[in-house]
């Protein structure tokens, strides 16, 4: 009996372990299944957060920095505010041409009428009609100025040109916004485009520099060449580390003038500016601008900065023709009615009625006339004079856009002939250092030359599109 319980009891503890063991391998089993599906999880996660790393940065082209640059840009809010604040003016000016109407009421009551109901004469106390506390009192008022020596129309004058004045200076900020945007984005997609350059320059230097060590280790050339190899990507590292840096720097005064936060992660769209000049294109910009002195005429007539002087001029001269003013007699007329009682009644009875003239003849005002008009000429002389400094200074501006651009057309036929010429000597010195007809020292030098050339194309032809806007803008087309 013992042995039969015993033998039960060895085969259940046998069913126990051999039910362990099958629940460990079906566990491994699907451990093992989840395995690539975690791998899967894992990498679906770091796909997504990198995914969301690259969504958070911003593409900017050159059309929406403009836009969020007129937005956002401080000198243009600035300049709107004024053009809000002159425009107030004017609705002030206009408001001296109508007549100033007051109106007012009032109330009063006697706190201590009891009080007074009594008189004391010779000793004796005698009652008297008791009296109203309640006292009321209205009017109405109005004045019109008939003539003030013209100084009421000269100011309504000088309120619209300053508002002109200042609704042109609001266009040319916007337009010289547009100027620096359009420079400094031309400039990072400069520096960007020679970032490239030198980084495609470092990469074939590498295998350049690991074909010379295959060929030092298989005997054939001297140590001395992968030295020279080896410096010269030294020297190509330290210029990649000042392209970045110009770079990154580029792209911070851009982000600070089109107002957005200077540690904003932002790119911009190289494509939306046109890279591929033609000599047609060359020829049909020169068509659109015209000749110099014709660009000039034209500077004239639409630079806004000279629109908004022109308009400070009107401005100072009725600015001196109110303060002329002050020499010439003021007339003004004025009317009213008025009405007091103790109750709000008897209107008709005990209001009054008046109207009047008033004529006030400056005799003698310690010379604060003559002050105001001696003050009033010497600004409009001033501002003369910067009238004939901003001609001077725009005729200048275009000839220096128009020699800036001469000289930018040359330099693209110069570039684009040099960057042919230094390709075809370097595969030339290319394929002689392989075969070993030539030194290291002539491979090199050619490889810089071709670098020099690259990057003097690329600062070729955006130097010309930055010399493009600021023609325009030296007339006064940019943006139009």
């Amino acid at each position: 009996m013992k042995k039969m319980q015993n033998g039960i009891g060895l085969l259940g503890f046998n069913d126990l372990r051999i039910n362990c063991l099958s629940f460990f391998l079906i566990f491994k089993i699907e451990i093992i299944k989840l395995i690539p599906i975690s791998i899967l999880s894992l990498v679906l996660l770091t796909s997504y957060s990198f995914s969301q790393v690259k969504s958070d940065q911003k593409v900017f082209t050159l059309g929406q920095c403009i836009e969020i640059a007129i937005k956002n840009n401080y000198e243009i809010q600035i300049a709107n505010s004024q053009v809000v604040a002159t425009n107030a003016d004017i609705t002030n000016a206009f408001g001296k041409f109508l007549p100033s109407i007051d109106f007012n009421a009032g109330y009063t009551r006697q706190l201590n009428a009891k009080g007074a109901n009594n008189v004391q004469v010779g000793g004796q106390i005698i009652p008297i009609a008791a009296q109203n506390p309640n006292s009321y009192n209205m009017g109405a008022y109005a004045s019109y100025l008939l003539f003030n020596g013209f100084s009421r129309s000269a100011n309504y004058s000088r309120a619209q040109e300053t508002y002109n004045a200042s609704y042109a200076n609001s266009i040319y900020t916007t337009q010289k916004v547009k100027l620096d945007v359009n420079r400094q984005f031309i400039d990072v997609v400069k520096k960007s485009q020679i970032l490239k350059t030198r980084q495609e320059n470092i990469a074939l230097g590498k295998k350049e520099l690991e074909r010379i060590q295959a060929q030092y280790d298989a005997g054939v050339i001297p140590i001395a060449m992968v030295y020279a190899q080896e410096a010269e990507l030294g020297n190509k590292e330290y210029e990649l580390t000042i392209s970045e840096n110009d770079l990154n720097v580029s792209k911070v005064k851009l982000l600070n003038t089109i107002g957005l936060n200077t540690d904003y992660n932002a790119e911009f769209l190289e494509s939306s500016i046109k890279t591929e000049l033609s000599d047609e294109d060359v020829k049909n910009f020169r068509a659109e601008i015209g000749s110099v002195n014709s660009s000039i005429s034209q500077a004239f007539q639409s630079r806004q900065d000279y629109v908004s002087i022109k308009s400070e001029i009107s401005a100072s001269e009725s600015n001196l023709t109110i303060s002329k003013g002050g020499y010439y007699p003021t007339l003004a007329a004025s009317g009213g009615w008025s009405w007091a009682n103790t109750a709000l009644d008897q209107f008709r009875e005990l209001g009054r009625s008046y109207v009047g003239l008033n004529l006030s003849i400056p005799i003698f005002d310690n010379f604060n006339t003559s002050y105001r008009i001696e003050t009033s000429y010497m600004q409009l002389k001033q501002k003369e004079i910067e009238k004939y400094q901003l001609e001077q200074s725009i005729r200048t501006a275009v000839q220096t856009c128009y020699m800036n651009l001469d000289a930018a057309e040359k330099q693209l036929d110069i570039t684009k002939r040099a960057l042919r010429s230094a390709e075809q000597n370097f595969e030339s010195f290319k394929e002689r250092f392989r075969v070993g007809s030539s030194n290291i020292t002539d491979y090199l030098t050619a490889n810089n030359q071709l670098i020099t050339a690259q990057i003097n194309r690329i600062n070729s032809i955006y130097n010309y599109l930055q010399a493009q806007k600021e023609v325009l803008f030296a007339v006064g087309k940019l943006g139009n």
